[in-house]
């Protein structure tokens, strides 16, 4: 027997399934665009919502891992409840079983035309959508291909009489053997960190007549425990809140194996009644052709029955693991570097990547806006410049980092695998961000111009300071506006018409306003001394209504569109 080449073999057809997985996960999840955006934006306090959110966005991307890292990463930033994210990951628990369906469809021999088919609809679809599809179809054939690869690969053992030994152990005739093939079951999705792939490892084995459906169940019971490391992983270095998360996926899971090992017989009579045909029936050729639709009914019954049993004690598990993980008695305080929502965690899945993204830049707009009106209360002379200044710089430092890690983050994510309505908004959200950045810039401009102003004992006159309390009232309503729309979304058809129109009257104002200083200049009525800086400060008053307006032009989807 060659057990290199049944090692390359299996090893192969596990790559290609993995493969598949990703390719039909970016392709579902292009097809998805916008939509699961809103799905994901979607956070409700309804439990029994928010297990059905955590159905459809695991069976839309393929991933459960996916899921309960974005769960956590939401917790951690305060987007989440407890009892949400318990909800959604109950709900990731279920979407996961759609891939143990898939594997077990009898199409899987028909790999090589199913490929053929993806890469014609990629190649020769007039349409972006079409294209997608023909990447989800492509990765549902290389994922068959991996199936039989590994198949293939299996086969030879069964004339092995060490590994028939082996997997003796795992027949799950007694509870010790049950026990056993938990734990390959769970230290296998460790390894490979895809619960997908231990079910369709599981399935590869079963269907050559190396496992039989009772070993099949209990690898599958260990794969529901091993799972939960990904959620574990991604807590650490988290708050307390999202290890609350991370606690409670891995509570419910292995609560659920232990509910269902204590009845784990009549559970597998259970799952043998709902499907006719015998499970472990052997065809002439050593196969089990029934095999695989049993072990996917059987990880789906598991995760139904799970949810069915903890959505009603969500409440419970959520105090059950807030006495667990207490209040840390001293916070930690985050840098300000650190940022709140965006994880590189995500970076591989671009749906949530963007969405993550898009409440990091409305945290910099954020502290723009602080910066806006610190500058307002400057020219109103409501606060001492010197201490404004300090703040003002302070706070635009962080802005500048804002700025440059959100940058290397978006062109991080530019390189993965997106559709090109998400590379218009990644490319959008870079000039956003450097729209931020400037409008920040020309704000602390203005503040140190006034300081310096106020150092030196020079005095405007009352229409000059009237002047600039107009404008910048008009430029921090204009900002206002601005910033509603990024967040909501929501504008009428003529809004940025509107904008433009506000724009030309806050330039226009500007430009009056520089008019009237000359005439006062000529008249005598200002003081000579003064003019550079009220001049210096209407320039960059100037520049930044431009920068309010390239914001809108991008909330609005008009700077850049496909």
């Amino acid at each position: 027997m060659n057990w290199t080449e049944i090692f390359f073999t299996v090893f192969g057809g596990l790559g290609l399934f993995l493969m598949g997985m990703k390719v039909m996960s970016e392709g579902m999840q292009k097809v998805a665009g916008d939509g699961l955006r809103k799905i994901i934006n979607f956070l409700t306090s309804n439990r029994f919502m928010a297990v059905f959110v955590g159905f459809l966005v695991t069976a839309i991307i393929q991933s459960s891992s996916a899921t309960t890292v974005m769960t956590v990463g939401f917790v951690n930033a305060g987007l989440m409840e407890l009892t949400q994210a318990i909800g959604i990951v109950l709900g990731a628990n279920i979407g996961t079983t759609v891939t143990g369906w898939i594997v077990s469809l009898k199409i899987v021999h028909y790999a090589l035309p199913i490929i053929g088919l993806g890469v014609s609809f990629r190649f020769f679809a007039r349409s972006d959508k079409w294209k997608y599809i023909g990447e989800i179809i492509f990765g549902f054939g290389i994922l068959f291909l991996g199936m039989t690869t590994m198949e293939h690969g299996f086969s030879p053992l069964r004339h092995s009489k060490d590994f028939i030994h082996f997997f003796t152990t795992v027949d799950g005739h007694s509870y010790a053997s049950i026990l056993f093939g938990v734990f390959l079951g769970t230290i296998t999705t460790m390894i490979i960190q895809s619960s997908s792939a231990t079910i369709g490892i599981a399935i590869a084995l079963a269907s050559q007549g190396l496992l039989n459906f009772d070993g099949a169940v209990s690898l599958i019971l260990g794969d529901n425990i091993g799972t939960t490391i990904t959620a574990i992983l991604a807590s650490i270095g988290t708050n307390h809140h999202a290890k609350r998360a991370a606690l409670a996926h891995m509570t419910f899971n292995v609560l659920g194996v232990s509910v269902i090992l204590i009845l784990f017989y009549p559970f597998v009579h259970f799952i043998e009644f709902l499907i006719p045909n015998a499970a472990d029936f052997v065809a002439k050729d050593g196969t089990k052709p029934n095999i695989a639709e049993h072990i996917a009914m059987a990880h789906s019954v598991f995760n139904i029955t799970n949810v069915i049993i903890f959505t009603p004690l969500i409440g419970i598990l959520a105090k059950l693991v807030t006495k667990i993980i207490p209040e840390p008695k001293n916070q930690i305080q985050k840098s300000d570097i650190d940022f709140s929502f965006i994880s590189y965690n995500m970076i591989d899945t671009p749906a949530f990547a963007i969405v993550e993204s898009e409440k990091e830049m409305l945290l910099m707009a954020e502290k723009v806006r602080k910066n806006s009106v610190r500058i307002k209360d400057v020219l109103e002379e409501k606060r001492e410049p010197e201490k404004v200044c300090d703040k003002i710089a302070k706070t635009e430092k962080q802005i500048n980092k804002y700025k440059r890690n959100l940058t290397e983050f978006l062109i991080k994510l530019s390189m993965q695998s997106i559709s090109e309505e998400d590379a218009v908004n990644v490319g959008n959200y870079i000039t956003l961000a450097h729209n931020l950045e400037k409008y920040g810039d020309y704000a602390e401009n203005i503040a140190f111009i006034y300081k310096k102003f106020k150092e030196e004992n020079k005095v405007l006159s009352d229409v000059a300071k009237k002047s600039l309390t107009t404008i910048i009232e008009k430029i921090d309503n204009f900002y206002l506006n601005a910033m509603h729309t990024l967040k909501t979304k929501d504008f009428s058809e003529d809004f940025l018409k509107d904008s433009s129109k506000t724009k030309k009257e806050i330039k226009e104002t500007i430009r009056k306003a520089k008019l009237d200083h000359f005439n006062r200049l000529k008249e005598h009525s200002c003081k000579e001394e003064a003019s550079l800086s009220y001049v210096d400060i209407l320039v960059n008053l100037d520049g930044m209504a431009s920068q309010i307006y390239n914001i809108i032009e991008i909330a609005t989807g008009s700077k850049f569109n496909i």
